[in-house]
């Protein structure tokens, strides 16, 4: 052995680390730098009542002196330990060298499916994630690195405002105009506060469609059950929606079909939430 030359001692000690350990790793020890990743935000938009896209923004940075292509995106989501989806996506693009670069990386979670994998879970409620995320890229030497991320935070699974149409005031009630107020209440049954910022709706009565229109007014309403009264205007022509419209309105009450949207800005992002109710109300004068 000391007539072998003195570099194979060194090879061999790069040969059993090479043994002992993946890429990243032997780039570590041998003091090389090496892409890294972290994950420095997440927030969520596009959530309704089926579903919601988590955007983690990441950056990677590129000590190299060549661009670094992206490979793909591999994760894995768990609730105290039970996991309720995973899956890969192809990445596209590259790290400029020497240079950092945020990513936006979006994960659909689909609420039927975690409430099939947790199960417990209902509408409403905050469920608490762990996400494990793999970022991979081909660095121009040493084959491909997979970047290891992980991110804990809490994902809603937002349910529609409870409304109800509690009476009708009519100020003003005649074959050519009627006018009035429609007070509606209100309770937010999720577990975080919401504000209504714009409600579109449209509502019938008897059988009769009275209104087709939107508001914009602020409303707050406090987590688990908080409730408020809200009054929207109404004026129609009961001439003009014929004889059995006026009957309706001159009676002492109707059913009623409200339909609608609430959009709402909540503590996870703005919600666009469905409203939706039959049932009967009273006419006051």
């Amino acid at each position: 052995m000391r007539h072998l030359p003195r570099c194979v001692p060194v090879l061999l000690t790069v040969a059993l680390i090479l043994a002992g350990a993946g890429c990243a790793e032997l780039r570590r020890t041998l003091g090389i730098d090496t892409p890294s990743a972290k994950v420095v935000g997440m927030n969520l938009k596009d959530i309704g009542v089926e579903a919601a896209t988590m955007v983690f923004d990441v950056e990677v940075t590129n000590p190299l002196a060549a661009p670094l292509p992206l490979a793909n995106l591999d994760y894995a989501l768990a609730s105290g330990g039970q996991g309720f989806l995973s899956g890969k996506a192809p990445l596209e693009g590259t790290v400029p060298a020497g240079s950092a670069r945020t990513l936006q990386l979006p994960v659909e979670i689909r609420y039927s499916d975690l409430v099939k994998a947790l199960g417990g879970v209902r509408p409403g409620t905050v469920v608490p994630y762990e996400a494990e995320v793999g970022l991979s890229v081909e660095p121009p030497v040493g084959g491909p690195l997979r970047l290891p991320l992980k991110k804990e935070g809490q994902v809603p699974v937002p349910a529609p405002p409870a409304v109800e149409v509690q009476e009708v005031t009519w100020s003003d009630l005649s074959l050519e105009k009627a006018a009035g107020r429609v007070r509606l209440a209100v309770t937010n049954p999720n577990q975080f506060p919401v504000d209504l910022s714009t409600l579109a709706y449209r509502l019938s009565l008897g059988g009769v469609e009275v209104a087709d229109t939107s508001i914009a007014r602020p409303v707050h309403f406090a987590a688990d059950g908080g409730a408020a009264t809200i009054e929207l205007p109404l004026s129609l022509s009961p001439k003009q929606l014929g004889l059995a419209a006026w009957q309706v309105l001159t009676g002492k009450g109707a059913g009623y079909d409200l339909k609608g949207t609430m959009d709402l800005a909540t503590p996870y992002g703005p919600m666009a939430l469905p409203v939706k109710r039959i049932g009967e109300t009273v006419f006051k004068k």
